[in-house]
């Protein structure tokens, strides 16, 4: 199992019941879509639109997207979808 690092904001939200940060390295190994954002992060989508940011090796944050607003952001040049 790789490594789990996390940001103090990751950390903050792992400890938050509403976020989906328990799954964030499950489906950053088997994701459902990745993405790139404008500023390098890389976004990782999970079942259901679990949604996971990692800067280089560590985790972010997470929350839940639909499919609508995952396509907007790539309409309006926020993400750039790789899978």
């Amino acid at each position: 199992m790789p490594n789990k690092k996390r940001t103090i904001h990751g950390q903050q939200r792992h400890r938050d019941d509403d976020r989906p940060t328990a799954q964030a390295f499950r489906d950053k190994e088997n994701p459902v879509e990745i993405y790139l954002q404008r500023d390098g992060r890389m976004v990782y989508i999970g079942k259901s639109g679990r949604t996971h940011v990692f800067e280089a090796e560590a985790h972010l944050t997470s929350f839940i997207t639909t499919k609508r607003v995952r396509e907007r952001k790539v309409w309006n040049g926020l993400w750039q979808k790789l899978f």
